[in-house]
């Protein structure tokens, strides 16, 4: 009775509050209608996991969860479109390689308003760039020679290169590569707290921290009909189970990250619509090849073998993701997991087979095993796996010690102190471009926490970066994938995936770059 009563109460709730609006992708919302009339719905309220850390979009966090909310709030010159992996134009009206590709000439829509009602302006673009270069999240800046770099006209501006670097797209479509007002900043002191100087469709409204983040439509904004619904509001719902039953009573419109245990009753629930995509994410297991035995190719192979992926897939993810279907995901380009590749390759290369495993340990002076420390971190997903890869280990005579420390600890351990032996990150191309993963293989870069080194593998990174024509960059991508298999440098074992649900009246709802739904294209029916 109660269950029937809850949606007898929800379905009461979206008849009085959904209204038909127009056609197409943007419908008009207006308070107009018939004499009696319910009025039209005018806040989207979207249940969120947690908190957005800070409102820098350039110098703060890059979490998932923060970049979700700036993501309506600040934009950049290029955008990347999920899935089709293409890039489009977004603040920039157009760009344009010269024929060596040391430069890039970029030309700005026509009447974009910042939210301090300023003209965005080609100066504005190369102080936006400048200060990227100074923040903690300057790497999308690579090989820019911003020095050099100049203004054109109000709407053209030059970016010179320091090396031809042809993931330069890439990284002007990535999260922190926001455009926003030169006088606002300097007006404010850069204090991004207190100042509104973004071009997106949504400005800053009041936050609660910890407990909601609301923002208004920005009537300047520049696509016409743009964002649909005037008002959004993200509630901090940490509780799994809770942010679903938000949607499902109607105190939310939107939940993301719905989980695995909340999907069928949501698939069963015919006032909510299940919204499922693959990330360009694995999680990866990895070694400190710095040290012995792991700087042993035999004992990574080994343990590749003795690991059962699909298995341990069945087991710990309650039907979210998939099995990792290569190095990196097929929903990049230049993955070589793609069935359509040219240079495809079957994944899992090592496939479970503990008779194998043995062999390798024992040719590589491990007839009886060793002990090793495995570090899972914090989440409980990871968590799971460890213990299911910890089990299989000790059928090869490796006992392993499961480490889990929070997220801080354990990134310190890892990638400062590299006091571990095993442990599970993830990897992905984050701006779209595969040399943003390639890079994860590459002498002493920032996400090489397993301390591999091959100068052969750092001249073929680089000059897969440089490679201008297309085809001969495919090969080169495809090769440093290859060998990565080949020395087992890691063992990807899961593809991640977003999952949102969210009332059947929310039509629109699409995902953008780094898995933030663009909320501007969403309108009520």
């Amino acid at each position: 009775m109660k269950k029937l009563a809850r949606v007898f109460a929800m379905l009461l709730c979206v008849c009085m509050l959904a209204t038909a609006c127009g056609g197409g992708n943007t419908p008009s919302q207006s308070g107009g209608g018939s004499a009696g009339a319910s009025p039209v719905k005018d806040t989207l309220v979207v249940a969120v996991q947690a908190d957005m850390a800070d409102k820098d979009p350039i110098n703060g966090s890059t979490t998932n969860d923060t970049v979700k909310v700036k993501a309506q709030v600040y934009e950049t010159l290029i955008e990347r479109t999920v899935p089709e992996q293409e890039y489009k134009s977004l603040l920039a009206e157009k760009w344009e390689f010269n024929e060596d590709a040391t430069e890039l000439t970029i030309t700005l829509r026509e009447g974009i308003k910042t939210h301090n009602g300023e003209t965005l302006t080609a100066e504005d673009c190369l102080f936006s760039l400048n200060c990227l270069r100074e923040s903690a999240n300057k790497s999308v800046t690579d090989h820019m020679d911003l020095e050099k770099s100049h203004v054109v006209d109000e709407r053209t501006f030059v970016i010179v290169m320091d090396e031809v670097y042809m993931p330069v797209i890439a990284n002007l479509s990535y999260p922190t590569c926001v455009m926003f007002s030169k006088k606002g900043y300097e007006e404010n002191n850069g204090d991004w707290a207190t100042m509104d100087i973004g071009t997106g469709p949504y400005t800053w409204g009041d936050w609660s921290i910890g407990s909601s983040i609301k923002m208004a439509a920005f009537g300047d904004y520049y696509v016409e009909g743009q964002p649909a619904i005037k008002n959004l509001e993200f509630k901090v719902i940490s509780e799994d189970g809770n942010r679903y039953i938000e949607v499902e009573t109607g105190g939310a419109d939107l939940c993301y990250n719905l989980s695995g245990v909340d999907i069928e009753a949501a698939g069963a629930n015919p006032d909510v619509e299940v919204f499922r995509e693959y990330t360009m994410d694995n999680c990866y297991l990895s070694f400190n090849q710095r040290n012995e035995p792991f700087n042993d190719v035999r004992v990574r192979q080994a343990i590749a073998y003795a690991l059962d992926i699909e298995g341990a897939w069945k087991v710990c993810m309650d039907g979210v993701g998939q099995p990792a279907k290569g190095l990196l995901p097929d929903n990049i380009t230049d993955s070589i997991a793609k069935t359509d590749s040219p240079y495809h390759v079957d994944y899992p290369v090592y496939k479970y087979n503990l008779e194998k495993a043995k062999e390798l340990l024992a040719e590589a002076g491990y007839p009886n095993g060793f002990s090793a420390r495995y570090h899972v971190g914090h989440m409980a997903l990871r968590q799971a796996y460890g213990e299911f890869f910890a089990n299989a280990l000790k059928q090869i005579g490796i006992n392993v010690e499961i480490v889990a420390l929070d997220a801080a600890t354990n990134s310190q351990a890892l990638k400062v102190e590299h006091n571990f032996d095993i442990y599970t990150w993830g990897i992905a191309a984050t701006n779209g471009d595969i040399d943003f993963a390639n890079r994860f293989f590459y002498t002493d870069a920032v996400n090489n926490i397993f301390g591999y080194s091959n100068p052969d593998m750092d001249a073929m990174i680089v000059a897969a970066a440089r490679e201008i024509d297309p085809a001969k960059r495919s090969e080169l991508n495809a090769a440093i994938q290859q060998k990565a298999l080949d020395e087992c440098i890691i063992v990807p074992i899961y593809q991640q995936e977003d999952i949102y649900c969210h009332s059947t009246s929310l039509q629109g709802l699409r995902n953008g770059a780094y898995q933030s739904p663009l909320l501007k294209y969403c309108y009520f029916e």
